[in-house]
């Protein structure tokens, strides 16, 4: 073992189940007379494991390995638990038998599956895969035969299924037309909705006599998260609790709804009795505890350790954030310690017209953040149609530098003192971020200076960040060589435009301070910083705001395929990073990770690239670099 694997293990930031020697034995097998009380996901050891427990309020570990095991469901008659782990691949649906501990891997799809129900009293089961290409519900009978429930157009997502409690129905949420809404689909194969704007559900959960669903709600209206039910024979919904900013993973059991709630360290799990004005703790650990599922019996609660303080270390970049899509989840990013998000302004969006002001999506970003507590790295990017040549795609650079004066300047205004740093336009060394054109220095040194000083006049104090360039070593058909790039942005006058230069120097498969000879590793900065220095430019920090490493996916991702890396080496990468960039690159002043949960939402499709650099899976639960960065960050 290295000194370094040794060190992060002896600090209990990997798990001990990455290595078998310092593996305690578990076992998921209940003795005579031993009941489940309920069960529930945790990555208390560093990565997602099932734990269970026994009625007498005894807590068993029934997986043990180093991938992520997660979304544990237990069938109504207590004999039965289903998973989902990653040990053998993207994802499978894992049963096992209580009584004699036999696992069998009942999906064995080489496409992430996961979310799984117990329906009925057959064995039978639903969950969602991502065979097809879209994130859907399926069903999966006793005898092994696949039935597909939904069918999800582009930008659309279905998730989260529930079974009726005689097994003939089935509750989902489905994402269409950018809300996510409760669906039923019935015994006749028809679908019913059951939740409309303004309110927004996801988790149903059936009552035990199949007379009402319970869902993890959210009514933009009156800006009210919680717990909400529908009353399927009257189709009232009403109003149960008003939760935290973030709820997952419903379980109707008996007189209860169990869930996980984001508290101040992290994810807990909570029962609220039906009637009830407030839940009670359930299991608490210093990690994310979530996806509790259990029958009709005693709840006995169980504590594993108190949590600790985020830990911020003076050698670390004082800026660590990360790129966010899922607006709902800018609250985990506290959990790995990030101050953080980077989001994107569209100009094309944003100004439609010359005389059309379309603000809600960024102000629905700075809102988000201010909630949580985090500063906003907001990219400015994107051309509307009145402002560049005809014909020319929105990635092509305005005709009229007064215009996008103009433009900058109302952003400016608009969000003085709430966004604490602009990054101006993506990657301008390559063609395809530059209208497919021969990237431009020159005019690019004009562009950032017309907005550098348009923000300094109205909002002195916000950073100004370079677009982040692109690793492309000396360059090609599609690409201008980084370093010549920059060489080309100083001589033209790019000096003195720019707070931090920006740079996106993502690890292309290698460890996080390794040298490749063309500079494809993370360490391009150290020779991007040798060019500011060769320009007398010592006192301009870097900043690198996207950063990361994709893991394997089932699918082609082109060019991301040659350099993915396992989950396990994705976060020991990004853990070197974050805790020995500071020391070796003091001049490193930020750090934005790509990406927290691209992997969520419906408008990345299952085979994007960019949902396999995430540090959540698809169901939103966190992959083995979430949990070893938070567990990082509590120390």
């Amino acid at each position: 073992m290295s000194r370094l694997l040794g060190l992060l293990l002896c600090l209990g930031i990997l798990p001990a189940a990455l290595f078998p020697w310092a593996s305690g034995k578990s076992s998921g097998l209940l003795g005579p007379g031993e009941r489940l009380a309920y069960a529930f996901a945790s990555d208390l050891d560093g990565d997602g494991e099932v734990y269970a427990v026994l009625e007498d309020g005894e807590l068993l570990k029934v997986t043990n390995n180093a991938a992520a095991d997660w979304g544990p469901a237990l069938s109504r008659d207590g004999r039965m638990l289903a998973w989902t782990s990653r040990a053998e691949g993207a994802g499978d649906i894992i049963t096992m038998d209580l009584s004699t501990g036999r696992k069998r891997n009942s999906t064995r799809s080489p496409f992430p599956e996961y979310e799984p129900a117990w329906c009925g009293e057959d064995g039978s089961l639903v969950f969602v895969s991502e065979e097809s290409g879209e994130r859907d519900v399926y069903r999966l009978s006793s005898d092994g035969h696949r039935q597909r429930l939904t069918s999800s157009g582009p930008g659309e997502m279905c998730r989260s299924p529930a079974c009726s409690p005689d097994g003939t129905s089935v509750a989902y949420s489905c994402v269409r037309g950018g809300v996510e809404n409760i669906f039923l689909l019935l015994p006749d194969g028809s679908e019913r909705q059951l939740t409309q704007w303004p309110l927004k559900g996801r988790f149903p959960t059936w009552s035990p006599d199949g007379s009402a669903i319970a869902f993890a709600g959210w009514d933009e209206s009156a800006d009210r998260p919680g717990l909400y039910v529908v009353h399927l024979g009257s189709a009232r919904t009403e109003w149960l609790w008003q939760g935290g900013e973030l709820i997952r993973s419903l379980n109707w059991a008996g007189e209860h709804i169990l869930f996980s709630m984001l508290g101040q360290g992290g994810f807990d799990i909570y029962a609220l009795k039906v009637g009830a004005a407030h839940p009670s703790l359930l299991a608490s650990s210093p990690g994310w505890d979530d996806c509790p599922s259990a029958g009709t019996g005693a709840l006995p609660p169980v504590r594993l350790g108190a949590r600790r303080g985020v830990l911020a270390p003076r050698w670390l970049p004082p800026v660590f954030g990360v790129n966010i899509a899922d607006l709902s989840n800018v609250w985990l990013a506290r959990l790995i310690g990030a101050g953080w998000i980077k989001n994107y302004l569209s100009w094309a969006g944003v100004q439609p017209e010359p005389d059309s002001w379309q603000w809600q999506d960024p102000d629905n970003v700075i809102k988000a953040a201010e909630r949580a507590g985090l500063k906003v790295l907001l990219r400015l990017h994107e051309t509307p149609s009145w402002a560049r040549a005809t014909s020319a795609t929105p990635r092509t650079p305005p005709s009229s530098l007064a215009e996008y004066e103009a433009f900058v300047t109302r952003v400016a205004e608009r969000y003085r003192g709430r966004v604490a740093a602009y990054e101006i336009w993506n990657e301008p060394n390559l063609s395809f971020e530059w209208g497919d054109k021969l990237p431009q220095p020159e005019l690019y040194a004009q562009m950032l200076c017309t907005a550098y000083r348009a923000i300094k006049r109205v909002d002195p104090q916000a950073i100004v960040v370079s677009g982040g360039l692109a690793t492309t070593g000396e360059g090609g058909p599609g690409s201008m060589g980084d370093l010549s790039f920059l060489k080309a942005l100083y001589a033209a006058g790019g000096r003195g435009c720019f707070d931090a230069l920006g740079s996106h120097p993502y690890g292309y498969g290698l460890a996080p301070f390794a040298q490749e000879t063309y500079g494809f590793s993370v360490g391009r900065v150290r020779q991007q910083r040798e060019v500011m220095l060769a320009f007398g430019d010592s006192q301009t920090p870097i900043w690198a705001t996207e950063m990361g490493w994709p893991i394997l996916s089932p699918w082609d991702m082109g060019e991301h395929s040659s350099y993915a890396v396992t989950e396990q080496e994705q976060a020991l990468f990004l853990l070197q990073l974050r805790l020995g960039a500071g020391l070796r690159w003091p001049w490193l002043q930020a750090m934005f990770l790509f990406n927290l949960d691209f992997s969520t939402v419906p408008w990345y499709e299952t085979q994007q690239p960019m949902r396999w650099y995430a540090l959540l899976e698809g169901d939103g639960s966190p992959r083995l670099a979430f949990s070893w960065l938070s567990r990082s960050a509590r120390r």
